[in-house]
């Protein structure tokens, strides 16, 4: 029986809010490398990015 390689290519994004009211983001991006992740992962905030400002959400910063 030939063996199966996992291929986990996803990138998860959830926001929740805060009991003041501001958006938090948390991403996960699962990829074979860590240069497909980061790509991944840099692509997946600037996207969690936009949709909070096209929403006229307030994002918790640092």
């Amino acid at each position: 029986m030939p063996e199966e390689k996992a291929t986990n290519r996803r990138v998860r994004i959830n926001f929740s809010e805060t009991a003041k009211g501001l958006v938090q983001w948390d991403i996960t991006a699962e990829f074979e490398s860590v240069e497909e992740s980061k790509a991944a992962l840099s692509a997946a905030i600037d996207a969690a990015r936009e949709v909070i400002k096209e929403k006229g959400l307030k994002e918790v910063t640092a």
